[in-house]
């Protein structure tokens, strides 16, 4: 393996090991990252997903966001926390599917933890959405019976939550059934939803349903203080991306959420932990350095590592291929070009028309020497005899032309006229122009 010159074997190979390993590492971190965020917007776009209720919210003026942590939020800016849950087993590590069978049969999207739900529900309104699909519904679009999740699962989810050990969950046995809502403004709507999955719960008092079945209500919540109460959403097919188009879901859905959220932002939560400030935390204080040193803090300390390998790489890889910035030495600088056109106007004066055609073909040889040898080499072929050589051994049929065409300038009087003149000039210019280009 042939080395660059002038970098030493014993440094140039770790060096760039180093860098080219740091390169790689930011590479996976990367990638680690996107495939994690990937899978949650697949969900969310997904026939189980979401993002059609944000798009049709924001269509009738409310403001919404999806939110999968990362700042702190502020539950006094909060109408509405909606929580999605693709867990049926709270506090419990899924087992991950070790086929495409188990995949499509998976009870539980990811894992959730029931502590940080439930200090939600006690900072701000909180609607919880249970889970009804396995992922096969997510990946297959289709709604298909095999594809609920078990019944004592989600049911399980509801006592958790609750605190209520007599919650139940019941399935319609009815392909598709509609029920009554009544909306803010009087009017009559109707939820229609596939397959029917509905809740009972003591201390539950219906929004949608009865409250031996109901669809949506409103329940206490167990485990936090006297009167706190949270929205539980038994069916997400009255919300989701597949059943926000059936019967009037969309029109309730707005009405309800709407009402609840009393105009303020609604927040449709996919983080694992609560984001809310404890109090204090949102007073506002003056900016420091520290504000900006938390740039260069974790996990931005991997993006900068990363950004100054590569800068490194670069440098290190554009000077052992290309060297320094080198002037050359005998390139043409202003002062002789000064001198140059001095020396013609004088000529011009005299009437030295001939002189003044004889500088000017050596000029001219010096800037085609320059043009085919560049600027480092030009005054080693800018002679009249290194040039004829040149020309003998690359073009020998226009060495002739070439000598003779000087010959003719050297041998112009000094006071050539300018019929002389031009056709010596032209004569010589035609053939410059053959060699430099080539022909």
């Amino acid at each position: 393996m042939i080395k660059p010159a002038g970098v030493p074997p014993h440094i140039s190979r770790p060096f760039s090991g180093w860098i080219v390993t740091g390169v790689l590492l930011v590479l996976v971190a990367a990638a680690f990252i996107y495939v994690l965020s990937s899978h949650q917007q697949s969900l969310r776009s997904s026939p189980a997903g979401l993002d059609g209720l944000r798009a049709w919210l924001v269509s009738e003026g409310q403001s919404v966001q999806n939110f999968s942590g990362g700042w702190p939020l502020n539950e006094d800016e909060t109408g509405l926390l909606v929580i999605p849950l693709y867990d049926t087993r709270l506090d419990e590590q899924r087992n991950r599917p070790q086929s495409s069978q188990e995949l499509i049969m998976q009870q539980d999207e990811y894992d959730l933890a029931a502590a940080p739900i439930l200090e939600k529900a006690r900072r701000v309104n909180t609607l919880l959405v249970l889970p009804k699909w396995r992922s096969g519904m997510r990946l297959t679009g289709v709604a298909h019976p095999d594809l609920l999740v078990e019944a004592e699962r989600v049911e399980e989810t509801l006592r958790v939550l609750l605190n209520r050990d007599r919650a139940r969950i019941v399935r319609d046995p009815q392909a598709s059934a509609a029920y009554s809502y009544t909306a803010r403004d009087q009017a009559s709507l109707k939820a229609l939803l596939y397959g029917s999955q509905l809740f009972s719960a003591p201390g539950c008092s219906p929004i949608i349903g009865t409250a031996d079945a109901m669809i949506l209500g409103t329940c206490y919540l167990g485990g936090t203080r006297a009167g706190t109460t949270v929205m539980v959403l038994s069916d997400p097919d009255l919300i989701n991306n597949h059943g926000l188009r059936a019967g009037d879901n969309a029109f309730i859905v707005s009405d309800f959420i709407g009402e609840a959220s009393g105009g303020r932002q609604v927040i449709i939560d996919y983080s694992l932990r609560s984001w809310f400030a404890s109090e204090g935390q949102n007073e506002v204080r003056e900016r420091t350095w520290s504000d900006l040193a938390r740039f260069f803090s974790p996990p931005f300390t991997l993006i900068w590592m990363g950004l100054l390998l590569a800068l490194v790489l670069i440098l290190w890889r554009a000077a052992v291929r290309f060297g320094p910035l080198r002037t050359p030495p005998d390139a043409l600088g202003a002062s002789n070009m000064m001198a140059i056109a001095a020396r013609a106007k004088l000529m011009r004066l005299s009437n030295q028309d001939g002189a003044l055609i004889q500088d000017y073909g050596k000029a001219r040889l010096a800037v085609a020497a320059s043009a085919l040898f560049g600027a480092a080499n030009a005054r080693t072929y800018s002679s009249a005899e290194a040039f004829l050589a040149y020309t003998a051994r690359r073009h020998p049929s226009l060495a002739g032309p070439l000598a003779q065409a000087l010959s003719t300038l050297r041998s112009l009087p000094a006071h050539a006229n300018a019929a002389q003149a031009f056709a010596a000039v032209n004569q010589l210019e035609a053939i410059l122009e053959q060699i430099t280009d080539g022909t």
